[in-house]
């Protein structure tokens, strides 16, 4: 393993996460076993750095005096006496007016600062997220006397990030990264553990299985009203190999349509490895090989019913891969550049590695294994299970047609899928694709949780069928549209923003410029509430239970976790964008109070 590098009580320059800025800092401990140095930076925030993100007071001395000698040259020449002095008014030809305007800032004879600009004076491109290149804005310049050096600063950064830089002045990528300033951190600890760390990781991996296991018997019951009582199961009933064969062709079937060239290759976003990665877009025709194959085996009248014969078998099947797949994915995950591990993947316990998953992006070759469980089998897999929930409620209640009900939770559910398919590439910019590990978490979730529990109540409605009167299904039908309507419509405004900013169809959105140089939306759907999408999601997700009538809790269960999860990623986001937008996060909650729903939360 490795030796340490730098010293206890060393000052050194440390990078910020999540950011290319580096502070001064003092190293204050090593961790051997993790490899991290703890750091303390001016106002006390303590933060565990990797040896990479550290670097040595005098490699950015060197930096500035390693100037190339013609522009040495070229400023000892421009200061001869024997030259005539230029006029501070004058411009160069060919100069830009605001390259002049900073040089001539900078001079100290002038005396004077720069106050903040407006943000409704700028014409910059605006996204929620990082900008893909230089910026280009059209900006009033104002000279006048700053009041305080903070508003100073400020003014100088604003911009320096406004300023269009000419082609030969355009600094490469590895010099930006290294840039130093003086600003102090926000003071976040980078300490805090997600999901309550060890303890909380580890009871979530040996309770969920059997949380799975206990809601689908207890809807096969035909009296579930004592939820206290627990169904006894036979674990050796649960193994079942010709169950394990099908499951792992279905798996097998739907990489090999992943592999087809068929579909666009979309790049990702940028990652902070410096790194974009092609992904092949074709999940929508998955969707419709898989209808197509289900139209085939029903016309030649094979038995789709075993599914649901064998039904804890085939829960029982997808938990056993994911936790083979999650054994996988952190053993390859040792041997993986630190550059390509995720922010968990250096940080707590072994268990919570595990958990969290530490590598970000594995591929085996081109084959993006995150990306393809997160959105093949395991969503394409929750409407073919509904389907077949379907089939199932018709021949044992020996209806010739299927409930109201159940044709509602297929018809809504099967939407959304098929939406999320279609807009398969705004899924590039996902919580669970840019920030999160591929561990035991997203391994299971998308395996097992996701196909098993997510169609809940089209398998209670096999055993407790219920009737549904059609102004309660007109109903039903018009708040899932309202909660359809919100979700994607921010989904797509947020993904076409970030896609192309300065495109006139979204002029009228308005945005605040942070010091980073980043842009938050304050208006469109951005400025009802923080996270719209998420509000679209939960009145969709409490509209699915509705058909399941209002005589057991069982069938919200699915409304009732998904409005926790929701609620914790929106604490992580926030935790997220506070650590990197600082103060100008604060300035946006305040643009927009509400998170989720409007006046309540």
């Amino acid at each position: 393993m490795p030796g340490r590098k730098y010293e206890d009580g060393e000052d050194v320059m440390g990078r910020w996460p999540g950011s290319s800025l580096y502070y001064e800092v003092r190293v204050v401990s090593f961790d051997d076993a993790d490899q991290l140095y703890t750091v303390r930076y001016k106002d006390g925030t303590e933060l565990e750095l990797r040896e990479s993100d550290i670097k040595t007071l005098n490699f950015f001395r060197n930096k500035r005096s390693s100037a190339s000698p013609s522009r040495r040259r070229s400023r000892s020449r421009s200061r001869s006496p024997g030259r005539p002095s230029k006029s501070p008014t004058r411009t160069p030809k060919n100069e830009n007016p605001a390259s002049s305007l900073l040089r001539e800032i900078r001079k100290e004879v002038l005396k004077v600062h720069l106050t903040p600009l407006k943000f409704n004076d700028y014409n910059i491109g605006k996204r929620n997220g990082e900008p893909e290149g230089l910026l280009r804005p059209v900006i009033h310049h104002r000279v006048t006397q700053a009041k305080n050096e903070e508003e100073i600063e400020r003014s100088e950064k604003v911009l320096r990030y406004s300023l269009p830089p000419k082609r030969e002045e355009i600094v490469p990528k590895e010099v930006l990264e290294e840039k130093v300033v003086e600003r102090e951190p926000v003071a976040v600890s980078a300490k805090q553990l997600e999901f309550g760390g060890t303890i909380g990781t580890f009871l979530m991996m040996l309770s969920m299985p059997p949380a799975l296991f206990y809601l689908l018997t207890k809807c096969q019951q035909q009296d579930p009203d004592n939820l206290f009582f627990v169904p006894r199961i036979q674990f050796t009933s649960l193994w079942d190999p010709a169950v394990l064969g099908f499951y792992i062709l279905w798996l097998i079937l739907h990489a090999l349509i992943y592999m087809l060239p068929i579909g666009k290759v979309a790049d990702g976003v940028l990652l902070a490895n410096g790194k974009r990665l092609p992904y092949r877009i074709n999940g929508f025709m998955a969707l419709l090989l898989t209808s197509a194959s289900v139209a085939v085996m029903r016309y030649y009248k094979i038995n789709l019913l075993y599914v649901y014969e064998h039904y804890l078998q085939f829960v029982a099947s997808a938990t056993l891969i994911s936790i083979l797949l999650s054994i996988y994915l952190y053993a390859r995950s040792l041997r993986t550049p630190e550059e390509d591990l995720s922010a968990a993947g250096n940080t707590g316990t072994l268990i919570y590695k595990f958990f969290m998953g530490r590598e970000l992006n594995p591929r085996i070759g081109s084959f993006d294994l995150k990306y393809f469980f997160e959105l093949r089998p395991g969503l394409i897999g929750w409407t073919l299970i509904n389907f077949i929930m379907l089939l199932a409620e018709m021949h044992i209640q020996k209806r010739d047609v299927p409930s109201v009900s159940m044709i509602l939770v297929n018809s809504l559910q099967l939407l959304y899928v098929a939406h999320a398919l279609w807009n398969e590439e705004s899924a590039l910019t996902c919580m669970d694709i840019v920030h999160d590990g591929f561990g035991f978490m997203l391994a299971f979730g998308n395996l097992v949780w996701v196909p098993f529990v997510y169609s809940l109540q089209a398998f209670y409605l096999v055993n407790h069928p219920m009737d549904v009167s059609w102004p309660m299904a007109t109903a039903i039908v018009a708040l899932n549209m309202l909660g359809y309507f919100i979700f994607f419509s921010a989904n797509n405004q947020k993904y076409a923003f970030r896609k192309s900013p300065d495109d006139p169809k979204l002029a009228y959105l308005k945005t605040i410029l942070t010091l980073s140089g980043k842009k938050l939306l304050v208006s469109g759907w951005w400025g009802f509430v923080r996270h719209p999408n998420y509000l679209g999601d939960l009145i969709m997700a409490w509209t699915w239970c509705l058909p399941c009538g209002f005589t057991h809790i069982l069938p919200y269960f699915y409304g009732i976790f998904l409005t926790g999860l929701l609620i914790h990623r929106e604490i992580r986001d926030e935790t997220l964008c506070r650590m990197k937008y600082g103060p100008d996060w604060d300035k946006y909650c305040e643009r927009v109070p509400y998170r989720i729903i409007p006046y309540i939360y």
